[in-house]
Formats: C-alpha cells, structure tokens, sequence
C-alpha cells in the first residue's frame, strides 16, 4: 500500500469516530461565526468607501497648515462652537493693534467637525497622537463625492498657500527632536542688491549658483554628484548670513537654518535631515567654527562627530540638487578636511567695509549728500569698521554731517585690519 492510500485510510477511519467529526465539525462552526461576526463590520467599512471619500494629511507634511488655514476660513470653522485658541507670536501690526498685543487665532478643536461645504454634507476628524512626537491629523470626509471633489479642494488649497508666500522666503529649521525639517517662517523675500558687498562678490555667487541649476545634465554625463557647496568667511558683522538669506530670496530657493551645536543632533539624524531637505533649498550652516570649538572642548552636549558631519555633507546618501553655504568667522579654526575641493566649491572672504561700501550705506540713507559722501570716504581708511557698525551709527543718528563724524571717529579708534 503507498504513503497516500494509508494516508486517506487514516482520515477516513479519524472521521467515523464521532469524537473527531464532532470537533471537525464545531471547529468549522467556530470560524463560520466568527467570520460572520466580522461581517457587518467589514460591510461597514467597504460601504463607507464606496459613499464616502476620505483624504488623510498629517502634521509632518507641510500641506497640513495649509488645510487647518482653510478650515479656519470656512463659515464652520469661524463660527465653530468648539475652537482651540492659540497665540499667534509673529509681530502685530501697529496699525491694527496699537497696544502692541499678540493675535490670538482661532480654530476648530480636535474631534469630529461635521459641515456643509458647496451645498454638500462634509466632516473632518482632527486627532492628536503622542508617541516619540506629537502629530496632529485631519481627515477630510465627503458624502456622496468623487475623488476628484477632493483632490480639487486640495490643489485650490496649496494654490493658495503658494500664492500667499510667493513672495516669501520659506526658512526651515530642524524640528525638536532634530529628526525633520519643519517650517518655521515666512519672510518677505530680500532682494539681492539691499546687500552691500565690495566688489563683485555678490554677483559672482549669485552666477555660480545659477550656473549649477542649470548643469545638471552635465553633473549626469560627467559622473560628478549634483551639490555644491560655498564658504563665507570674514570678521563678524560683514554680511555673510544676509548674503545667503538674499540668495535664497532673489532664486526663490527655500531656506534650511542648522545648528551643529544642536544637541538633538547626532550623526544619523544630521544624515537624515541632509537627505530629506526640502526641493530646490539651501541650506545654511551658520557659525561652523562654533562646533569646532565645542569639539576641542570636548562638549558633551554635541553628538555629532566630524566624520559624521562629513558622510553627511557628500557622502554616498548625500542628497543631490542641494546647495550648503557655511560660515565662518574664523577660518583659521576649521579642519582642511572640511573645506577641501569638492566639500567646498567656492570660498569667499567678506571683509569689513572698503571706500565703496562705505559710500553706498552713507547714500543709501542719505541720498543727496554727495559731497559729504566723498569726504567721508576721503578721510575714513577703509576696512575698519564692520558693514554692520556704519550702519548702526546711520540708524542712531539722523544728521548726516553727524553721522559722518561718528563714523569717523570710531574708524580712528579701531586698529587697522
């Protein structure tokens, strides 16, 4: 007899015991049940999608602000009977407040929001979860609608959003636990010439930057990685971090502030937010020689290594199509490893203020004194005060011959560069 036929005779022989075909039997009952206790659930579930249509956005896409702004501006959500209150911190208006007090914004509170909305029953369910970090969704809900219902609301929502900071520069900074960009400003965009450099500098960085954008293809065809990266480095007050946030404005890039002295920051989420940098960005690492400093302190509070910092910076997940500007006030402290070719493309000294930098803050806030211009330029050595110093005095003091021997005399008193 083979293996099967004394396999089969065994079964048959099982199932004439009552004891077994009884709990064959209950067992298949049991799955039965449960499977029809489901049901209704499942049924439940699937009707709800086939009536209704749902689209689901949380707190760590940007997308999300823009929708809580337009729920804010819905009938329901001015007129909502229950709202969550937040303080809004950025600067009133003076003429809309003359007491200078902060805005409070108003919203619809987390929970179940149901409304009409183009004549058509609509809901939005706003939860908060607390885990590792706190993340808000909103699910936006449809009775009787097609997908393109929502997909339309959507896409009028970020048309909006962008045409309200078109003229802004977006400025993201690494989020509380150091782990996702998160977009902390808009600012009205600054323009490129509101920054006053000797010489060619700005135009020569404004050109390199536009020239990369433009070479893509030719970083592919060459094999090269698709970054690149620019040190500013000069005395403090010289405009280096003004430079980049007017870059970032005159090419409508967006803007990603870090701190390597974060202490949320350790190599792998340094590695992290490098790769996932919003497109078309920059990003700005102010003040490098402070990490250097930290390290030589031997900081416990910095977690992220030189060499981290480096696999970061071009390493082989090293994001493509990104720009890194860094400054420094002291050059002399940074590590040659980090400013090498190919870390650093370009590197720019933006010195204290020289004859035509001068001339050009003294007119810019006094046009029409030429004459006195010239004389201050005459008589001031050039390179001894900061762009930043002139233009606290022009701010302080409203006379101009005043204000030209103000700043005369502290050029007298500062020690030649």
């Amino acid at each position: 007899m083979s293996t099967w036929d004394a396999l089969r005779q065994t079964i048959e022989t099982q199932l004439q015991s009552q004891i077994v075909s009884g709990g064959l039997v209950l067992g298949l009952a049991g799955v039965l049940i449960a499977s029809l206790r489901k049901l209704p659930g499942a049924l439940w579930s699937h009707l709800k999608r086939v009536f209704v249509v749902t689209a689901v956005i949380d707190s760590r896409s940007d997308l999300f602000h823009a929708c809580v702004g337009w729920l804010n501006d819905l009938p329901y959500g001015r007129h909502s009977r229950y709202f969550t209150v937040i303080q809004d911190h950025r600067d009133s208006d003076a003429d809309d407040d003359p007491e200078g007090l902060p805005r409070l914004l108003y919203s619809p509170a987390p929970g179940f929001h149901l409304f009409w909305h183009d004549r058509r029953p609509m809901w939005i369910q706003r939860d908060i979860t607390v885990n590792l970090q706190v993340i808000e969704t909103l699910r936006i809900s449809a009775l009787f609608a097609r997908r393109r219902l929502l997909e339309g609301i959507l896409e009028e929502i970020i048309r909006k959003a962008h045409a309200h900071v078109a003229d802004h520069t977006r400025l993201y900074t690494a989020d509380k636990w150091g782990e996702a960009w998160n977009l902390a400003d808009s600012r009205p965009r600054r323009r490129i010439d509101s920054v006053v450099l000797d010489g060619d500098l700005r135009e020569r960085l404004l050109a390199d930057i536009d020239e990369f954008f433009a070479r893509r293809q030719w970083y592919a065809e060459l094999g090269i990685p698709w970054r690149r990266g620019y040190l500013l480095h000069g005395p403090p007050g010289t405009g280096k971090t003004s430079l980049a946030y007017a870059l970032a404005g005159e090419l409508h890039l967006k803007l990603c502030a870090l701190s390597l002295t974060n202490p949320k920051l350790n190599d792998q989420t340094i590695a992290e937010l490098l790769q996932k940098t919003p497109p078309r960005a920059m990003i700005l690492i102010e003040d490098i020689d402070a990490f250097f400093a930290a390290r030589d302190k031997q900081d416990q509070r910095i977690e992220v290594s030189f060499s981290g910092l480096l696999n970061a910076l071009d390493g082989v997940a090293a994001q493509e199509g990104r720009i890194v500007i860094l400054t420094t006030n002291h050059i002399e402290r940074l590590d040659p490893a980090l400013i090498r070719p190919g870390r650093i493309d370009l590197a720019l000294e933006i010195g204290n203020a020289g004859s035509d930098q001068l001339r050009t803050l003294f007119l810019r806030f006094h046009p029409s004194e030429q004459v006195l211009a010239e004389q201050l330029v005459a008589s001031c050595p050039p390179g001894r005060l900061s762009p930043a110093r002139i233009q606290q005095v022009l701010l302080e003091v409203d006379e101009p011959a005043a204000a030209a021997a103000r700043i005369r005399q502290l050029a007298a008193a500062t020690d030649a560069p």
